[in-house]
């Protein structure tokens, strides 16, 4: 379900990531996944800034594929918690 609303890639990332420290109870003891689709530099930087915020205790990067690359679209990013 959408949650919040940001105008620009950078505004929206930035939103995700705070709604991820907002709605996750316990997340220090929690590995998050990062999907990306065609975008491995913008993944890289939301798992930087999630790891400086709230210090999880691990997150990968992976390609999305099938259905979530549909929803992602070329360059989106989706976080699993």
């Amino acid at each position: 379900c959408q949650l919040s609303q940001a105008r620009g890639i950078n505004k929206a990332l930035m939103k995700m990531i705070e709604q991820i420290g907002e709605k996750t109870p316990d997340i220090k003891n929690r590995v998050l996944g990062i999907a990306h689709c065609n975008c491995p530099e913008r993944a890289l930087e939301v798992k930087k800034e999630i790891i400086a915020r709230y210090m999880p205790k691990g997150i990968f990067v992976v390609d999305t594929a099938g259905i979530s690359s549909m929803y992602a679209n070329d360059g989106g990013i989706i976080i699993a918690v």
